[in-house]
């Protein structure tokens, strides 16, 4: 039907003649969001983007001028100085296995977060059914959720790989104990969170441009940890990059890349990488996923009039 102005006025006028209906009885508030997943092709893959929740990242974490970090936040609508933060996960299917990247957060951080559980459930997926996960790193987001709140192994039929620098690093107990007294926590963690699968044998630590499966590629990445690593998908003409925590915030490293987080390794190698990527990704026009963009933390990035900026891939109802 097609809509004229005299048609609706007609419509709008035969309205004032029906009798007024009794009030509805008002809905109860619903209280939570619906799932925290978001589906999307790469060729014959499928990829699930698996929110864990959000924790909040204080403002000056991040180094530069004070000032214009406020700025900056104020411009994109966040607050000052505490700025939620998501934390994303992906399921990739290949029609042949199930691997997950990233496992998020368990039970470590409070109610905010250790949601991608429940979120895979509502996938339909369940953990048993996960053949391989693969560790961008071993912070506390990405890799406690290899374990259960109960601290028993997560995904009993999986073997899970990480970089052979990032597992050096992490389990040595000479860096450990040089460490600084606030990071010591982050090796703990690492350690118990892998250590279950270690005793299993099903660790498996992975070089530079190791291929898991067809299309899907180690890409290091490192800086914000020794042993940061991206992961590559590739079918068919589509590509799509998992870039794990090459940006912490969008609002601040896309515009001012030479941002970086106190929780890099190695600040200057984190910033440097940063900048090598995002010349990467605009030049080969790629599709970026991201550990702590806005959920679902798909998009593209775009060189701006200085520095860089994130386009959001636009949400689609359809894979």
């Amino acid at each position: 039907m097609n809509i004229t102005r005299r048609s609706f006025g007609l419509a709008a006028l035969g309205g004032m003649l029906v009798p007024a209906l009794p009030a509805m009885a008002k809905a109860p508030f619903a209280g939570v969001q619906a799932a925290g997943i978001y589906r999307r092709k790469v060729g014959g893959l499928e990829v699930t983007v698996v929110n864990d929740g959000l924790f909040a990242v204080e403002a000056k974490l991040f180094t530069g001028n004070a000032d214009g970090t406020a700025k900056l936040l104020e411009s994109s609508f966040l607050p000052r100085d505490v700025i939620p933060t998501a934390v994303n996960e992906w399921l990739v299917n290949t029609g042949d296995k199930l691997i997950l990247v990233d496992t998020g957060t368990s039970n470590l951080f409070g109610p905010a977060l250790g949601r991608m559980a429940k979120n895979l459930a509502a996938g339909g997926v369940d953990p048993a059914a996960v053949d391989m996960v693969i560790l961008t790193h071993l912070h506390p987001d990405h890799a406690a959720g290899l374990l259960t709140t109960d601290k028993k192994i997560a995904f009993p039929n999986a073997t899970v790989h990480v970089s052979e620098a990032e597992y050096a690093f992490w389990t040595s107990p000479e860096i450990s104990a040089k460490a600084p007294d606030d990071f010591k926590p982050f090796f703990d963690i690492a350690r118990n969170s892998i250590k279950p699968y270690a005793d299993a044998g099903k660790v498996e630590r992975f070089k530079d441009r190791t291929e898991f499966a067809p299309g899907i590629v180690a890409s290091a990445a490192p800086g914000h940890t020794l042993g940061h690593t991206m992961i590559r998908l590739s079918s068919g003409s589509s590509e799509l990059l998992l870039w794990g925590d090459i940006v912490h915030n969008a609002a601040l490293q896309f515009p001012e890349p030479d941002r970086a987080i106190s929780f890099d390794t190695d600040q200057a190698m984190a910033i440097a990488t940063r900048k090598r990527v995002f010349d990467m990704t605009v030049t080969d026009k790629l599709l970026i996923a991201g550990s702590h963009l806005p959920f679902p933390g798909l998009g593209h990035v775009a060189k701006a009039s200085t520095g860089y900026a994130y386009v959001p891939l636009e949400w689609g109802a359809d894979l």
